[in-house]
């Protein structure tokens, strides 16, 4: 059975193990399909912000393009005057300005004169290619930087998409000279792919996001969620059914022991009592009263301990079942407890002191008398059998509000802390090796803790070993 156990839970460990791998991978894939849609979107409305800062300046722009542009065509006249002293500087600024130095091609192609031209080429440009000559025009400062962060916060706050980055110009290698590693670690750092700024520079426009980390986990937060909850309802179920696997094994090896032991003492009775019968038929025992009678006396002392322990294995299979039907008077509880220490005295076949101590006005109890009268012979029997030496036993009852409590103290061998949970269960022995020297089938407790409960009430055990134990009964004066 330990060999079969060990195999279930090695199955069920590697059947966790192998579920939570799956849904790690599955997490994994789709937290990192999100980060590459995410990096992809940025670099989409990054493009859309350059190109409308573009559009929104553009007569800023192409008015800085052409000063600069004229004042690159009078360093060069002046550079071919001095170098040409007899030449004409008009001349040489008028054949520079016809050969369309420094403008986009674009112009020379535009030979139509419609200035909607120009507008339907801006809007049919992709978002995801750039004409070089807007990034070549545009300023490249602190400011225009600052606008484009400006512009792409708000795009992607309205996307529901923001995270915190940093808009800069990195120098990068070129295209030529990148691997697979160069774009990995880009991806790692959460970078956007750049844009080509200058190219004589390598210099390049990028978003570097400080850690989307929490922005990315809040998209597969349902997913995250449902995996936590599938792995803890998947653990606490194995663990669930691990439980009710050994206590179920438990219960069968109690079960199996109760059986053994109640065989021999259900032998025991019947072969005294077979064994009487027999010496009065075949030894004439009947023809003397004397002997005939003490046989008698003894096969009725041992069919009444027979019906006594078939009694209790039926109370008990009633009361864990169904529950014992209770029949409920007024009594006096401290009248009741001195008839039962009486009963205990009289049928001790050891020396037994008790003591009792009562405190209280009324110790009047609404319940089942003969219930209740057994729960305490039940508990001093106990008391007397764990006993080694001579028996002692402290009885208190006292009168707690609405409550009565009953205290039993005992001088017996205690019982092990680890055992102290178990010994109201149903066929439970505390553990002592393959012999027992007080007979029992564990069934007693189990008895005392049912018909308290029923009676709405609780019972508490402290214990130490080789010094005694004390059980502790409250029950409601009035039982509804």
């Amino acid at each position: 059975m330990l060999k079969k156990y060990k195999i279930l839970l090695a199955s069920i460990v590697l059947t966790i193990a192998g579920i939570i791998v799956v849904l790690g991978f599955w997490l994994f894939g789709s937290y990192f399909g999100h980060k590459q849609f995410y990096l992809g979107m940025t670099e989409h409305e990054l493009f859309d912000a350059v190109q409308n800062f573009y559009n929104e300046n553009e007569e800023q722009i192409q008015k800085e393009n052409q000063n600069q542009r004229t004042l690159r065509i009078e360093r060069l006249s002046a550079a071919f005057k001095e170098k040409y002293p007899e030449i004409n500087v008009d001349t040489v600024k008028n054949i520079i300005e016809n050969q369309n130095f420094g403008r986009r091609s674009s112009n020379a192609n535009d030979k139509t004169g419609n200035p909607d031209s120009t507008d339907n080429s801006k809007k049919s440009m992709s978002r995801q290619y750039i004409s070089s000559y807007v990034v070549r025009t545009i300023n490249w400062n602190d400011t225009t930087l600052d606008s484009l962060k400006v512009r792409l916060t708000t795009s992607l706050k309205d996307k529901g998409m923001y995270s915190p980055f940093d808009l800069r110009l990195s120098v990068l290698p070129d295209e030529e000279h990148r691997n697979k590693q160069f774009y990995h670690q880009r991806y790692q750092d959460s970078k956007s792919k750049p844009i080509l700024v200058d190219q004589g520079e390598n210099l390049y426009l990028e978003v570097d996001y400080i850690n989307p980390t929490a922005y990315l986990i809040s998209k597969i937060a349902w997913q995250l969620i449902f995996s936590i909850v599938l792995t803890i309802a998947l653990i606490g179920t194995f663990l669930a059914l691990l439980t009710t696997i050994k206590k179920q094994n438990q219960l069968a090896k109690m079960r199996k022991a109760f059986v053994n032991n109640m065989t021999h003492e259900l032998k025991t009775p019947v072969s005294t009592v077979m064994a009487a019968i027999e010496s009065i038929q075949r030894f004439g025992a009947k023809d003397d009263k004397e002997r005939m009678n003490k046989y008698l006396s003894i096969s009725r002392q041992e069919l009444e301990h027979l019906s006594d322990m078939i009694e209790r294995v039926l109370q008990v299979d009633v009361a864990e079942t169904n529950g014992v039907q209770l029949d409920k008077s007024w009594f006096d509880l401290n009248s009741l407890t001195e008839e039962c220490i009486e009963n205990a005295k009289i049928f001790a076949k050891k020396e037994v002191e008790i003591q009792k101590n009562s405190s209280g006005r009324s110790f009047n109890l609404f319940a089942d008398q003969a219930h209740i009268k057994n729960v305490i012979s039940n508990l001093l029997d106990n008391a007397i059998k764990y006993a080694d030496g001579p028996v002692k036993i402290s009885i208190n009852l006292k009168e707690n509000q609405n409550n009565l409590v009953l205290s039993i103290t005992d001088n017996g061998i205690g019982i092990p802390k680890a055992y102290q949970k178990g010994v109201f269960d149903l066929f439970f022995r505390v553990p002592s090796g393959n012999i027992h020297n007080v007979k029992g089938f564990g069934l007693g407790l189990a008895y005392v803790k049912q018909i308290v409960l029923q009676h709405q009430g609780s019972i508490n055990l402290t214990s130490e070993e080789s010094v005694g134990s004390t059980f502790v009964i409250e029950l409601p004066k009035e039982v509804k």
